[in-house]
């Protein structure tokens, strides 16, 4: 016997099935799932309180353990924040992003855009290039001005539940309505054999003063060097062992409407597009469209477990479903798509932000399988498994499962921050047919050093589902 999914008035109730119903297994099944017992045994003998869920792709619940009670998931959030953003947007979802000449300024139309990232499809350097190109044709080598209108992309560009001592880092990187290379900058540093470095800003390019030095040194112990964002200008300081290659460091923006802006003008006044009083004064409507697809975003999300790329995804999903870009409305949003897409918000379900870095989350094991499953059923699955790390191959699992026979055949979000470590998504049964599957694991944030072993009985528990036959 095995449990099915429902849906009543057309929306699944699955997720209460995984917390409220054991299922009823072969004893065949239940012989396959001891090694999978026996590794989240494991796991709560070192005090790591451990949820897993498992579903096979006809909605049988193979296994579950804690699958109703709340964890803090890390970056396994950005599973949930995916499904619902590819849900709520669909597959085909361009941000657009208008260019208008109004009284000779050049007005900019925000979309939130994640993709201006140098060396990408999107690179902003093409694309104003690109800008300036029409900007001539259409008789126009002089502006009034440029004006950024935010829309509804308003109020904190993090969330306040943040780590505050990191917001220099990348990974913490602010959202907003213009936003370039991800929130950061890139600075790159090489040897230049004399008393200092050689310093340049690598991306985006908004022509920035570099300030301060990084000395060369002769010694490899304590070279460590830094870039700070002083508001058009870039600060360096540091030491720079002189036989190192080059190198390049990313850090947060402190404001990235204005490097959008600064690099803007920047960009048009090299393309012979220049800003003055005596600019044109006319009105032109909309002369430049620039698309891009959601999908790379998810992608970054995923594969890259970028929390820029899921606050401002969710972002827009908010501004577009809610009528509010902000990050509130953002979270409103995800909590509204996870009703639409498996019923309701499961009890104890906590929504801080949508990339997994605040603590303060709170999400089910078996809330994220129903939602990985329901997104296959919606015909949206693969977009969310082809932008998921693979097994030994590629993103944050290029370097895990390696040496056994899951290599290539797991797709799944790696998750960790201090005291919760998780691992989330689907593996290819040796039927080949898939197993949804989430695991996750907290424990006290004053124990370090224990998630290289988490990782380890993790991949048992995979494995341990992998090779467990379906209910009959």
């Amino acid at each position: 016997m095995h449990v099915a999914l429902l849906y009543p008035g057309g929306m699944t109730a699955c997720w209460f099935r995984v917390l409220a119903i054991a299922a009823t297994l072969t004893a065949s099944v239940c012989g396959q799932r001891d090694a999978l017992v026996r590794a989240v045994q494991d796991a709560e003998a070192r005090s790591v309180r451990t949820g897993v869920a498992v579903c096979d792709n006809e909605a049988n619940i193979l296994y579950r353990h804690r699958a109703g009670e709340a964890f803090a998931p890390a970056s396994n959030m950005k599973l949930l924040t995916a499904a619902v953003v590819l849900s709520g947007l669909g597959v085909d979802y361009d941000f657009v992003t208008d260019f208008l000449v109004e009284d000779g300024v050049l007005v900019v139309k925000a979309s939130a855009d994640p993709n201006w990232i140098a060396g990408d499809p999107d690179d902003p350097a093409k694309v104003f290039a690109a800008l300036a190109e029409r900007l001539r044709r259409r008789g126009l080598d002089s502006l009034r001005g440029v004006a950024l209108d935010a829309g509804t992309f308003t109020g904190p560009a993090r969330p306040d539940t943040w780590p505050q001592d990191q917001l220099y880092a990348y990974y913490c990187a602010p959202t907003g309505p213009f936003v370039l290379q991800q929130g950061t900058f890139v600075v790159g540093i090489k040897a230049s054999g004399g008393s200092n470095a050689r310093v340049s800003l690598v991306a985006p390019d908004a022509g920035y003063e570099i300030r301060g030095a990084v000395r060369e040194v002769g010694v490899r112990k304590g070279a460590t060097y830094g870039a700070i964002d002083e508001g058009g200008a870039i600060r360096v300081r540091g030491k720079f062992y002189r036989k190192s290659p080059r190198v390049t460091i990313k850090t947060s923006m402190k404001d990235p409407s204005r490097w959008y802006r600064d690099v803007l003008v920047h960009r048009l006044a090299q393309a012979g597009v220049r800003l003055g009083a005596k600019g044109s004064a006319s009105n032109l409507g909309v002369v430049f469209r620039h698309r891009s697809s959601l999908l790379p975003a998810v992608r970054r999300m995923l594969e890259d477990s970028s929390n820029f790329d899921a606050e401002q995804c969710l972002r827009v999903f908010g501004a577009e479903s809610l009528g509010s870009g902000s990050l509130a409305g953002g979270r409103q949003a995800l909590r509204s798509g996870i009703e639409a897409l498996v019923g309701r918000v499961p009890e104890g379900v906590v929504i801080a932000d949508g990339s997994g870095l605040s603590r303060e989350n709170r999400v089910t094991p078996g809330l994220l399988v129903v939602a990985m499953y329901e997104l296959e059923q919606r015909g949206l699955g693969a977009a969310m498994v082809e932008s998921l790390p693979i097994a030994g191959r590629t993103g944050t699992l290029s370097k895990r499962f390696l040496g056994g026979d899951l290599v290539g055949k797991v797709r799944a979000k790696t998750g960790w921050i201090r005291g919760a470590s998780s691992l989330s998504g689907v593996v290819e049964s040796a039927d080949g047919s898939p197993r949804w599957f989430s695991i996750l694991m907290n424990y006290d944030r004053s124990v370090s050093g224990l998630n290289k072993h988490l990782k380890k009985i993790q991949e048992r528990i995979v494995a341990a589902i992998a090779g467990m036959k379906g209910a009959r």
